[in-house]
């Protein structure tokens, strides 16, 4: 066998493959021998298939699996052993030199094409970003304290509804006569008063008493159709069409009475805190509310950071490598998706652009910061974030213990999960670091403010 490599220009270079017969005829012998073991083929008992039967019906197929099976284990170990940095995938190259003849099989030439990776600068300490703090005034504190007591408040039914009710009852379509619609929608659901879309019709429901009716434009009652949807376990678009009055008759009226700010409640919430009166608890509130908003604005920041770096880091990529290699790659449409074309590559290719450039920037940044994220770490994210809420993470119970083990382990066995937690630490990894290196201008802003800038032009 011969490896070769021959550069095209900086950033793009062949590699040829030669196989002699000895490269690949023991490995086609062996795969034979073990295919006649178990081809099952009628009038001959398993495994007693003729030799020179099973290399006539299958030799060809075995022979091209194993050829393409060793060229591709060297091809990935020589780029390893080279230290080649690449882009993508080898793709392969020079038909017109290619030799492949597996009806009379000797040598085989094969060629591949790879991108290589550009040379570029990185330095997080000229970046300048804006680190946005969402401001917690005493509206949103009392907004959340408000939640709270009505969350751990008293459930009770009175005789009337009043604006901050949940009515129970059966929602009927109507027709232009006012009368129950013949084949119209008919469902049990629930309505919370304050939620309606009009307080005109907010007032209509105010009042009234189990057993009293209730008719009402639906799509001015209901603006979202995805809540109406679910209420009326139907499709988005079929909520989207539906038009005309409904009548909702009511079978129950619950009311929550709010909990009373003392001590009770204080320790309910915050067990671990020491917390005396009212002021205190509102403290509370505030803090937890900057911690959790502040998950929205690192990820924001961390955001904000991908993109400067993408946009101020020059490199030069193999364009022309990167757009061969995306047509060839185009094989795992789902049914009745378009295939690629030239066209749509070109119009598409920035956004390929620019995913590439990050990887290889993340990597940079990966390689140079020295991030590792090691199993015992997965185990550790598990055990503080995802099973607190379950088991106490300090406990010194060696029951409890091993079933927080157990628990882990099989967690651990999903590669799907292990995925999303691998990355979620590395986005932590990676937000600290921005925070650490990049330049920040601090700007207050208001939550929906805030919420405007993750959905610009909305």
């Amino acid at each position: 066998m011969n490896i070769s490599r021959e550069n095209a220009t900086q950033h793009n270079a062949y590699i040829k493959i030669e196989l002699e017969p000895a490269d690949y005829q023991t490995a086609v012998a062996d795969e034979l021998k073990a295919y006649r073991k178990k081809v099952q083929l009628n009038g001959f008992r398993a495994g007693m298939v003729p030799a020179g039967l099973v290399k006539k019906m299958y030799g060809k197929a075995i022979l091209a699996e194993e050829v393409n099976k060793i060229i591709s284990n060297k091809l990935q170990q020589y780029i390893a052993d080279e230290k080649l940095e690449i882009l993508g995938q080898p793709i392969s190259a020079k038909d017109e030199e290619t030799v492949a003849d597996f009806e009379n099989p000797d040598k085989f030439v094969f060629w591949f094409e790879i991108g290589l990776a550009p040379e570029f600068e990185l330095n997080l300490g000229k970046l300048t970003a804006t680190r946005y703090q969402i401001k917690i005034d005493d509206e949103m504190v009392n907004k959340y304290a408000d939640d709270i007591r009505r969350r751990y408040g008293q459930l009770t039914s009175p005789e009337k509804a009043a604006e901050e009710d949940l009515l129970g009852g059966e929602l009927v379509q109507l027709g232009e006569d006012g009368n129950m619609k013949e084949g119209g929608l008919n469902t049990k659901t629930s309505i919370a008063i304050n939620t309606l879309g009009l307080k005109t019709i907010q007032k209509k429901f105010i009042g009234k008493k189990v057993g009293d009716a209730v008719d009402f434009p639906i799509q001015k009652a209901f603006k979202n159709a995805t809540d109406l949807a679910a209420m009326l376990h139907i499709s988005k678009e079929e909520a989207e069409k539906l038009e005309g009055d409904f009548r909702f008759t009511i079978e129950s009226v619950s009311h929550i009475e709010p909990a009373e700010l003392n001590e009770d409640l204080y320790k309910k919430v915050y067990p671990s805190a020491d917390i005396k009166d009212e002021a205190g608890f509102k403290e509370a509130i505030r803090n937890e509310a900057k911690q959790f908003y502040s998950r929205d604005t690192d990820r924001k920041f961390m955001n904000d950071v991908i993109d400067l770096l993408v946009e101020k880091t020059k490199m030069d990529l193999p364009e022309e490598f990167l757009k061969r290699w995306i047509m060839q790659g185009d094989t795992n449409r789902k049914p009745g998706e378009a295939a690629l074309t030239p066209e749509i590559v070109d119009k598409e290719f920035p956004m390929y652009a620019n995913s590439i450039k990050w990887q290889l920037i993340e990597s940079r940044l990966i390689k140079d910061n020295n991030i590792d994220i090691k199993p015992e770490d997965l185990r550790t994210f598990y055990r503080e974030r995802v099973l607190s809420q379950y088991f106490p993470v300090q406990t010194q119970d060696e029951e409890t213990n091993k079933r927080i083990d157990r628990v882990i382990d099989s967690m651990m066995q999903n590669q799907e999960e292990i995925k999303r937690v691998y990355d979620a630490m590395m986005d932590e990894k990676m937000i600290a670091l921005f925070l650490e290196k990049v330049k920040q201008n601090d700007k207050a802003v208001s939550y929906d403010e805030f919420v405007a800038l993750l959905n610009p032009g909305k």
